[in-house]
């Protein structure tokens, strides 16, 4: 019998996405060097397929090498080899200019640039055909008008997010929270119940002028994308240009964390959680909706990892306030068995939302938290840890 996730999840849907593609491609040259020994290619090796964000100019840095310990030298050719130039010593690639996704520079104005990188001897040479993606990045004056929808495990980040990015300068922040309990908080749920709540959130993205659209990501193993579909095809109707995330929220019931990992065969939850939920949301929920929704940017935010972390800072003794596991909210991890989360997981969840959404530098971000825990620099390293593709 085939053990259950802890969330729901079988490891039957267990899904692993690969880290990248590599392509190794030598041009083949007629002899060269001195004496017997007859001169090789050198040999260029990397990934061939990069997204940045739009007014981001550093691509990557290429490295060849060279049997025969010659010196290499790079350079690029292709269609749109003239919007980059590359370090002839370094293989440092950059865009010339920053790019814009409103206004793209490439051939076919697609956002996608398509080239090649040269690595040469000075005799043979290596290519390496690689496409850039230039990624949408939202613009807003003094903030951005959202529609943001869940359960309790996304309500407290929701309700928190406006007098944080009040904060940190966008006074033009809006938003309308529609809120749930439970399985009522997913979107299949709240899209079915056809209800006051239901109404409410359709009457908000009626409105037209919704940049972010965020929802909780709950699943169905049996249908992944239900619910997530139905809402964004609504979204975009009005919205055309909407922006929509999905909050990943963290497994339930903590003091069980570590036995429903073992069950599971992982040695902790966040392993179990990476193999049986991360992934699967990634590829069974956003990569389809993406294929669905091509002209809409969705991505997911790591809420789930100030719980972790801090979960994790608890274990070791090294948080530098007075949290208990369970108890008060001002004073605890969580609430309650379920695992509702304290004060202290809740900003640390709010600064990675304002990180992702706002895209703050939270290093620089002076806010005060009310701990002396450092919760920026623990938000900092989720932001950095979570996958840039989602």
């Amino acid at each position: 019998m085939k053990t259950a996730a802890p969330w729901g999840v079988s490891p039957f849907f267990r899904t692993f996405i690969a880290t990248g593609l590599a392509l190794l491609l030598s041009a083949c040259g007629g002899g060269g060097g001195s004496g017997s020994e007859a001169n090789t290619a050198p040999v260029l090796t990397g990934l061939i397929d990069f997204g940045v964000d739009e007014n981001t100019t550093e691509i990557a840095t290429f490295r060849a090498s060279d049997a025969d310990g010659d010196t290499i030298s790079y350079s690029i050719n292709g269609q749109d080899a003239g919007a980059f130039s590359i370090g002839g010593q370094t293989g440092v690639l950059v865009f010339r200019d920053s790019p814009d996704f409103e206004n793209p520079a490439d051939e076919d104005q697609d956002n996608l640039y398509q080239l090649s990188v040269v690595a040469s001897d000075g005799q043979l040479s290596a290519s390496l055909g690689i496409v850039v993606t230039v990624n949408d990045v939202l613009e807003g004056e003094g903030g951005f008008n959202m529609v943001l929808m869940g359960n309790s495990f996304f309500r407290p980040y929701a309700q928190e997010l406006g007098e944080m990015a009040l904060a940190a300068g966008f006074t033009e922040h809006r938003d309308t929270g529609v809120f749930a309990g439970g399985d009522n908080g997913r979107p299949t749920n709240l899209w079915q119940a056809n209800n006051a709540l239901t109404a409410e959130i359709k009457t908000a993205l009626d409105a037209g002028d919704v940049d972010m659209f965020g929802m909780t990501a709950g699943l169905i193993p049996e249908n992944p994308t239900e619910g997530f579909r139905e809402w964004i095809d609504y979204a975009v109707a009005a919205n055309p240009n909407v922006t929509v995330f999905l909050s990943l929220p963290p497994p339930d019931f903590p003091e069980q964390w570590q036995e429903r990992a073992e069950a599971l065969g992982y040695a902790n939850i966040r392993e179990a959680y990476d193999a049986e939920l991360l992934q699967l949301v990634h590829s069974e929920i956003i990569d389809v909706l993406r294929a669905e929704f091509p002209s809409t940017k969705i991505f997911s935010v790591p809420t789930y990892g100030a719980t972790f972390e801090l979960a994790d800072l608890y274990e070791q003794g090294l948080l530098e306030d007075e949290i208990g596991f369970r108890g008060p909210r001002p004073e605890s991890l969580f609430t309650d068995e379920k695992g509702h989360q304290g004060e202290i997981i809740i900003t640390t969840g709010t600064l990675i939302w304002l990180g992702e959404l706002y895209d703050v530098d939270l290093g620089a971000f002076e806010f005060d938290t009310g701990f002396n825990t450092d919760l920026h620099s623990i938000a900092e390293g989720v932001i950095s840890a979570h996958d840039p593709n989602y």
